[in-house]
C-alpha cells in the first residue's frame, strides 16, 4: 500500500472516531458535527428514521437531550478506497444509550459509510446507513468517550506523520 493511500485510510478512520467522540462529548455545538458532513446530496440512514441533508440532520442533533449518554464501540473497521476522493467505511459497532443513569438501549448494529475526502480538514460523510444487528445486554454503561477520542487523535497524527514523511 502507498504511503497516500495509508494515509486517507487513517483520516476516514479518524473522521469517524471523531464524529462518535462529539456526540458522547454531550456536545451542543452543530458546527464541530457540520465540519464532518458532505453538503451535496448528504443522507443518514437509519432504523430510527431517514434523514435527507445536512439540514434535516442538524434538526435531529438539535432534538437531542444533551443530558442523555451515548457510547460507541466501533471494531472490525475497514476501508476501502474507491477513488482519489471517495471511501467507503464498514464496521460493526456496539451501542449504548443511557437516559437518567438507565441503559434505555444496548445493540450491536454496523455502520456502511460513503464519504468524500476533498483534502479539507476531515473527510466528509456523504450517505450514512446504519442497521441495527441484535438488542444486547451486559452490565453497566461502558463510557467510550476518551477510547474514541484517543483513537481519533491517534489516526490524525498518524496521518499528518505520513504527510511529513
Amino acid at each position: 500500500m502507498e504511503a497516500l493511500e495509508q494515509q486517507r485510510i487513517y483520516r476516514v478512520k479518524a473522521m469517524m472516531h471523531r464524529f462518535f467522540s462529539l456526540y458522547e462529548s454531550k456536545n451542543t455545538d452543530f458546527s464541530l458535527v457540520n465540519e464532518l458532513l458532505y453538503k451535496d446530496g448528504f443522507e443518514w440512514l437509519s432504523p430510527s428514521g431517514n434523514l435527507e441533508g445536512v439540514a434535516a440532520f442538524e434538526n435531529s442533533f438539535n432534538e437531542l437531550n444533551k443530558e442523555w449518554g451515548h457510547s460507541h464501540r466501533p471494531f472490525e473497521m475497514a476501508v476501502t478506497l474507491i477513488d482519489d476522493t471517495t471511501a467507503s467505511l464498514s464496521f460493526n459497532y456496539i451501542y449504548q444509550h443511557v437516559q437518567d443513569g438507565t441503559i434505555v438501549l444496548h445493540a450491536k448494529g454496523h455502520y456502511e459509510i460513503t464519504c468524500i475526502d476533498n483534502g479539507e480538514a476531515f473527510p466528509r460523510i456523504q450517505k450514512c446507513n446504519l442497521s441495527l444487528l441484535k438488542m444486547i445486554e451486559v452490565g453497566g454503561f461502558i463510557d467510550m468517550f476518551e477510547m474514541n477520542k484517543t483513537l481519533y487523535l491517534d489516526y490524525q497524527l498518524k496521518a499528518e506523520q505520513i504527510i511529513k514523511a
